[in-house]
């Protein structure tokens, strides 16, 4: 079994990534790519916790936080451009 360190770094890394492409892009795309790597960076320490302190409630919850956060982000595109200039 691998520790936990591993699995905070690789997060922190995925975290770190995501948060410099959603700050320097401003691209829609790639800008909610990055927010998705934020929130996978969430779901492993959800992960790494709950299987260091032996509770699967982190392994039951990153699943259903993952799916709630698709759905609002497959919403989100749709209404996007209410926030771009108007020409």
């Amino acid at each position: 079994m691998m520790p936990i360190g591993h699995y905070l770094f690789l997060s922190f890394a995925l975290f770190l990534i995501g948060a410099i492409g959603v700050i320097t892009r401003r691209n829609v795309i790639i800008v909610l790519m990055s927010i998705e790597l934020i929130l996978n960076a969430v779901n492993i320490n959800l992960v790494a916790f709950s299987r260091y302190f032996g509770d699967v409630a982190g392994q039951v919850f990153a699943p259903l936080h993952h799916c709630r956060c698709r759905r609002g982000s497959r919403r989100w595109p749709r209404h996007y451009h209410r926030l771009l200039p108007q020409s």
